[in-house]
Formats: structure tokens, C-alpha cells, sequence
């Protein structure tokens, strides 16, 4: 019961280059989805006029806003952008002060970063495969998403925030240092199937 008492009441930090991440990731996140509510706001005062996201057919930000997918739970989505990213800023900012974070507080953080990759890979998905273009503000923030949710997810982890056995978490402290790679891979997977998805977008770049 102590032991369970105790390990309840442990308060786990950060190193520093995982504040800086979650910072920057979620400055970029934050202004892709203040980018998009202007965006969305412009597009509701002058239905007809032209987006400054939107490029060419295949990179565009109207196409994506006005589909269903653009408003998931009945509103639009860069509105829980604006609310959601501010989140890892102030985890960040609080590692570099010095903070330590109860295991329920990384738990739930941890959680919160698994439903946003989640949900930005299901737009992914939608945007590639249903709708066939991509949205370049949409693109920032899922980005975002993808550089903060592994180097989080390898050191809740490792510091036994997130339980998963001694195994997993002797290995989690070894990979930690080389978790932005597996956010790296997940981007070059996504660039990757936009490429072969949607060709004529790649043909548009080179133009």
C-alpha cells in the first residue's frame, strides 16, 4: 500500500531538448490552426474569394475547410487547434522551470498527444485518399503533432509514467535520444503516400 502511495506521489521532470520540442511543436501547431481560423473566418465573410493557402487545386486550404471533415465534431477543427497546442507550449515552458509532473499528469498528457496523432492521421487520410488534396496550414499542424508525440510517449516511458513493464521501459531510456526518429519516419511515410497518391500535386511543385 506504501508502495503503491508512493509511486502514486513520484513527480517526473524532463530534459531540457524535450521542452524546447514540445515548445516549438506546439508554437507551430498553434499558429497552423490560428492560420486556419483566419482562413475559415475570410472563407465565411466572402465565400467566393480566394484563400491565400489556397495554391493550386491539389494544395489548398478552402477545399479541406468546407468538407465534412473539416468540421469533425460539428465546428471547425483548427478551433481545437487553437485550444489543444497551447497545452504542450506550457508543459514545455514548465520543464524549463524546473517542474515535475505527477505519473497521472503524464498519463493523461501522454494520452491527450495519442487522440491528436490519431486525429491528424485520420485527416490525413481523408485529405489523401478521399478528398485528394492537401492543405498546407493542415500540413504544419500535422506535423507538429507527429515531432512531439514520440520523443513525449519514449519518456513517460522511461520514467515509468507510463507502465509497461521493466523491459519496455529499459528500452524506452535507451531510444530516447533517438525518438524524433520514429516522428521522422512517420513523416516520410506520410510525404511519401502523397507523393504516389497524388501525383499531380508533386508535378504542381516542380512546375
Amino acid at each position: 500500500m506504501t508502495h503503491e502511495k508512493n509511486d502514486a506521489d513520484t513527480r517526473v521532470g524532463g530534459p531540457a531538448w524535450l521542452a524546447w520540442l514540445l515548445i516549438a511543436s506546439g508554437a507551430l501547431g498553434l499558429f497552423g490552426a490560428f492560420e486556419l481560423s483566419v482562413e475559415r473566418v475570410n472563407l465565411l465573410l466572402d465565400p467566393e474569394g480566394a484563400l491565400a493557402c489556397d495554391i493550386n487545386p491539389f494544395i489548398t486550404c478552402s477545399g479541406a475547410m468546407e468538407s465534412a471533415q473539416g468540421s469533425a465534431f460539428g465546428f471547425p477543427n483548427p478551433f481545437i487547434g487553437l485550444m489543444g497546442f497551447v497545452a504542450p507550449i506550457a508543459v514545455g515552458v514548465a520543464l524549463l522551470a524546473g517542474a515535475k509532473f505527477k505519473r497521472w499528469f503524464w498519463v493523461a498528457f501522454t494520452v491527450g498527444l495519442t487522440g491528436a496523432l490519431a486525429f491528424v492521421l485520420w485527416l490525413a487520410w481523408n485529405s489523401i485518399f478521399l478528398l485528394g488534396i492537401v492543405c498546407p496550414w493542415c500540413f504544419g499542424v500535422w506535423v507538429a503533432v507527429y515531432a512531439m508525440f514520440f520523443p513525449t510517449l519514449t519518456h513517460s516511458i522511461a520514467e515509468g509514467a507510463v507502465k509497461l513493464g521493466s523491459g519496455a521501459q529499459r528500452s524506452a531510456r535507451k531510444f530516447l535520444p533517438y525518438s524524433w526518429i520514429a516522428s521522422f519516419l512517420l513523416l516520410v511515410v506520410v510525404v511519401l503516400t502523397i507523393a504516389i497518391r497524388l501525383p499531380e500535386l508533386v508535378r504542381f511543385l516542380f512546375m
